[in-house]
C-alpha cells in the first residue's frame, strides 16, 4: 500500500530508533479509588517487556492466573511505560520484589476489573536524533501543523509483526471458519482487521487529496458538480462525505449519527466535537452509508464474523504537545498525548512523509 499522507506533505528529516531510553509512554485513566473494594489497583512502570509478557510473569510471580489481572491496554516492548492493572484483592502485593524490568505500586482499591477499552488517553515522550539547527525548525513547524490540523489514525507497522505477515495468517484463519479459539488467533484475526481498516483509510486519504487538487478520481467523477463544490468548501483537510458515520461524546458516551449535512458535520468535526470512524468489519457491527459506505465496503471481507466488529476514529487530534531542542546533543524530545488505541510511531510517520 502507497501510504497517502494529508497532514505533512514535505517531509522532515531525523533519525529515530525505539529504545526504551528514547521512547515512553504513560496511560492516563479515570479510575475511581476506594479505601476497599473488589480488586488491587496497581501502577506498573516496565521496560523492554511486552504488556502480555509483563502479565505472564506476574501471574507466575504472585501465583494467580493471567485471567485475573485487568489491563486497558497493550504497550510497546520496545520502551519505558507505565499503565494500570489490576488483581483481585486478596493478592498479596507485598511478596513481589521489583526489579530493573518490572516495579509494581500499589494505588489503592477499585470496584471493577480493568478491562481493553477503559483507558482514557496515552501520554508520550520520544527522543528524535540527528536534528540540525535548521532541521529543527522544519520539524518544529511540520509537528506545531500536524497538532493543528491533526492526522489519519492509521494501525501501526507494531500491529502486524516483525515480518509484516500477521494480518494474511489472520486472514487464513478467518477464511477457515475455526474463529479465535485462543489469545493468539485473535491477535492474527485483529491484524486482519486492522489492514482492512488501514487500506480503507488509506482510500479516504487518496479522495481527500484529490478534493484537496483538483485531482481526477474514479469516485469523484460520479458524483453531481453541486456535491463536488461542497466537498471542495469543506475547510477540514480530511473531507467528510455523505453516509459517513460518526459520534458525538454525550453524558460520557458515544452517540452515533450519519453525516447527512456536510456542513454541518464540517463545522463540528473541525471543531473536535465530532469523531468519523471507519469499521474493523466483524459480526454486529454498523456500517456507513450514501457515498461513504460505497468506499467503505469495498474493505469489507464479508466472510469475516470470527470477532466482534467496532468502530476506530478515522483522524485523531493531539493534545498537550510540546517540543524542546538539545542543540549540543542535536535531539528533538516530542511530548503529546493521545486517544487510546492510536500509534505515536504514526505520528512520526507523518513527520517523514514516509513509513518505516
Amino acid at each position: 500500500m502507497d501510504r497517502v499522507f494529508l497532514s505533512n506533505t514535505k517531509g522532515v528529516e531525523f533519525k529515530f530508533i525505539q529504545t526504551p531510553n528514547t521512547f515512553k509512554v504513560k496511560e492516563n485513566s479515570k479510575i475511581k479509588l476506594h479505601k476497599k473494594g473488589d480488586y488491587r489497583l496497581l501502577e506498573v512502570t516496565k521496560s523492554s517487556i511486552s504488556t502480555m509478557e509483563m502479565v505472564d510473569y506476574l501471574s507466575e510471580v504472585l501465583k494467580i492466573k493471567q485471567s485475573d489481572i485487568g489491563y486497558a491496554g497493550l504497550k510497546d516492548k520496545h520502551a519505558t511505560t507505565s499503565q494500570y492493572i489490576t488483581v483481585p484483592k486478596y493478592v498479596n502485593i507485598k511478596k513481589f520484589k521489583n526489579t530493573q524490568r518490572v516495579t509494581l505500586k500499589e494505588l489503592g482499591f477499585c470496584s471493577d476489573r480493568l478491562r481493553v477499552g477503559s483507558l482514557e488517553s496515552n501520554s508520550f515522550e520520544i527522543i528524535l536524533q540527528d536534528v540540525t539547527n535548521e532541521g529543527f525548525l522544519e520539524l518544529e513547524k511540520a509537528f506545531n501543523k500536524i497538532v493543528k490540523l491533526g492526522f489519519a489514525n492509521f494501525f501501526g507497522y507494531q500491529r502486524f509483526g516483525s515480518l509484516d505477515d500477521s494480518y494474511l495468517k489472520g486472514k487464513k484463519i478467518a477464511y477457515s471458519g475455526k474463529g479465535s479459539k485462543n489469545q493468539n488467533s485473535k491477535i492474527l484475526l485483529a491484524a486482519y482487521q486492522a489492514k482492512l481498516f488501514n487500506e480503507w483509510l488509506n482510500r479516504r486519504l487518496e479522495i481527500s487529496k484529490a478534493i484537496l487538487e483538483d485531482s481526477e478520481d474514479r469516485l469523484l467523477k460520479e458524483l453531481s458538480p453541486t456535491l463536488l463544490k461542497e466537498l471542495k468548501n469543506q475547510e477540514s483537510i480530511f473531507k467528510l462525505l455523505p453516509g459517513d458515520l460518526g459520534y458525538f461524546y454525550k453524558k460520557g458516551k458515544k452517540s452515533f449519527e450519519i453525516v447527512n449535512d456536510i456542513k454541518k458535520y464540517t463545522n463540528s468535526f473541525t471543531a473536535k466535537k465530532f469523531n468519523i470512524t471507519g469499521v474493523l468489519f466483524g459480526s454486529s457491527v454498523r456500517l456507513s452509508t450514501s457515498v461513504a459506505g460505497r468506499v467503505e465496503r469495498e474493505f469489507i471481507d464479508y466472510s469475516f464474523d470470527a470477532l466482534r466488529g467496532a468502530r476506530r476514529d478515522a483522524w485523531i487530534f493531539v493534545k498537550d504537545a510540546k517540543i524542546e531542542f538539545n542543540k549540543k546533543r542535536q535531539e528533538a524530545t516530542l511530548y503529546f498525548t493521545l486517544p487510546p488505541g492510536s500509534y505515536a510511531t504514526v505520528l512520526l510517520e507523518e513527520l517523514l512523509n514516509r513509513t518505516f
